[in-house]
């Protein structure tokens, strides 16, 4: 991992191993020297359930943009309008996701750090999986929005230019 969180992480996972070490031969219990490993689990935790809340919210965003989408395709009055000519929605759309991505391998690679100090815990395990679920329905929602965005402003297009290439006909016709 040479992403600076990942640099971080080495360094904090590093002096985590070496204080233990050096608590287990100071003479405490391997129990009790494995506190300073069970705390950073427990804040690890605690960050996750931040990034739970707001992944879900980013999840809803996208559940409820969806339908708005998919009515503005279905909808006579609407079918021309919100084209993203700008492709702005979409590279938010794709900026998001490819966060979401990075941050679903960030939090894999976590786990498999846990697992190098030789720590397990039933707790960081429910959170990483509720985590990584939430990250892959969002994803695969946001891919979902992206191709009715693309959808959308394909059938737009063509009937604004369908209209166009009327009222040129309509104008090009000799008066009667």
């Amino acid at each position: 991992m040479a992403s600076p969180v990942g640099q971080n992480l080495e360094r904090l996972l590093a002096a985590v191993r070496e204080l233990e070490q050096r608590m287990y031969a100071a003479g405490l219990p391997r129990f009790l020297a494995r506190v300073p490993v069970w705390w950073l689990c427990w804040h690890y935790c605690r960050m996750l359930d931040g990034k739970i809340a707001r992944m879900d919210a980013i999840r809803k965003k996208f559940a409820r943009w969806l339908p708005t989408v998919r009515s503005l395709s279905t909808e006579e009055a609407s079918r021309t309008e919100m084209i993203d000519l700008d492709r702005g929605l979409r590279a938010d759309i794709t900026g998001t996701r490819g966060a979401m991505l990075e941050l679903r391998d960030y939090c894999v690679e976590v786990g498999k750090r846990f697992e190098t100090l030789g720590y397990a815990s039933a707790a960081l395990q429910r959170r990483q999986s509720a985590f990584l679920a939430l990250l892959d329905e969002s994803c695969a929602l946001a891919a979902t929005l992206l191709d009715e965005v693309d959808a959308h402003d394909t059938q737009a297009l063509a009937l604004l230019q369908a209209e166009q290439l009327r009222e040129r006909a309509l104008t090009a016709q000799p008066a009667r």
